[in-house]
């Protein structure tokens, strides 16, 4: 189970690497299900196809066109039954002794087929992260999904790193058509690319959720192994920078048992998010809340309900929000949707926003997203003050927790 952050004040150091300084004279790379062809250019860690809207991309391509370095996985293991958390995190301390080397990704991958939206599943996590009903199918949803299919991957043998205390970098998602209760998906995850980073190896897992032989949406999950030396692959590069012009629109309250309550939804039972002598145990003064929840919590609110259904989401976590805590969510002036037209590749154009502490001067994560085909913005929305609306306290303050 991945630590959401360092555990120390210089995360955002650690994280926020600017490719100069990320360069390796030995970065090396190995081609397969998680490698990067040598002397690959360096990558952005959001990245996007460059092919114009998702809704030109037909399935046949798509997996190339995103992931162009990366194969799929040869030995594919059906999931019919996902272990319960308690094998998860049992597995997890079993892979503790694995040495801190860099090593080819292996070429494995986890299918889990006929998996059902369920609609009072969805609930109680909307509720959690304070979506809308407005919102529909949270787009952060299918990671939850895979989640036990991540585990099983950072568990197995062939993996060669140790699962405790890896540090979750950043996730970049994309959906390409709107979800809806009631639909079935198949999630296939294996290992993606390698990165070379100055506090160790930075790897990737991607998923991929398809319904009816269509891929629907796909994640990629950077997580960081530190104390790697010599690590391998194109170097790490943080894709979002800090934003000065950026302005205060809402406290978020985070209470204690905050941690257990969205473990109970996601299934992830860290130890660090649940109690002060678990946390304690780990390194951590006090529990920190997952770094996904924070993540869906600032898109449930930067996120307008008419954002359309295809979407690019990218956020990049810095340092913990220990639990009890508050935070302050910092977005641009302007509420006006950055649409994206066919023409334009995903990068071009952007909806940034930051977490931060209660005083505002500490990131928590930044966060960038990006709408294929909505309607452009009109110019009375582009004159909408954020700073202007009230501080409200957040869902999870309010509302009582029905998992």
């Amino acid at each position: 189970m991945p630590d959401d952050h360092l555990s120390s004040q210089d995360a955002v150091d650690a994280v926020d690497v600017p490719g100069e300084s990320a360069t390796s004279s030995r970065a090396q790379a190995s081609s397969g299900a998680g490698g990067t062809p040598p002397d690959a250019p360096a990558a952005r860690v959001g990245a996007s196809p460059g092919h114009g809207s998702p809704s030109q991309i037909t399935p046949a391509t798509l997996w190339s066109a995103i992931w162009p370095d990366t194969l799929l996985a040869q030995d594919v293991r059906n999931v019919t039954h996902p272990p319960s958390p308690l094998m998860l995190y049992l597995r997890a301390l079993g892979s503790s002794r694995k040495p801190a080397r860099a090593q080819p990704m292996p070429s494995i991958a986890f299918e889990r087929r006929d998996v059902r939206l369920d609609a009072d599943d969805i609930a109680r996590y909307a509720s959690l992260c304070g979506f809308s009903p407005a919102h529909g199918v949270p787009p952060t949803w299918p990671h939850l999904l895979a989640f036990a299919q991540h585990m099983l991957l950072m568990t197995d043998r062939a993996f060669p790193f140790a699962m405790l205390g890896m540090v979750h970098l950043a996730n970049h998602n994309r959906q390409f058509a709107r979800l809806s209760v009631g639909d079935r998906l198949d999630l296939h995850v294996q290992c993606g690319a390698l990165y070379a980073h100055d506090k160790g190896q930075v790897f990737t897992v991607l998923t991929t959720a398809r319904r009816d032989g269509n891929i629907v949406w796909t994640g990629e999950s950077l997580y960081l192994r530190t104390g790697v030396k010599d690590p391998v692959g194109a170097p790490y590069r943080s894709e979002l920078r800090a934003d000065a012009t950026l302005v205060t629109s809402e406290k978020f309250l985070a209470p204690a048992d905050l941690g257990r309550r969205y473990a109970r939804v996601s299934g992830d039972y860290n130890p660090i998010h649940l109690w002060p002598l678990t946390a304690k145990l780990f390194g951590f003064e006090r529990p920190i809340i997952h770094g996904m929840w924070s993540f869906a919590r600032s898109l449930a609110t930067v996120l307008p309900a008419q954002a359309g259904d295809q979407l690019d989401l990218l956020v990049e976590f810095k340092t913990p929000l220990r639990l009890p805590g508050e935070a302050t969510l910092w977005r641009e002036r302007s509420t006006a949707t950055k649409w994206v037209s066919t023409l334009d590749t995903p990068h071009s154009a952007g909806n940034v926003f930051e977490l931060r502490d209660a005083t505002g001067t500490v990131p928590h994560l930044r966060g960038r997203w990006q709408s294929f085909d909505a309607a452009p913005a009109t110019e009375a929305a582009a004159a909408t003050d954020p700073s202007s609306l009230p501080t409200t306290s957040p869902t999870t303050s309010t509302t009582p927790d029905r998992s």
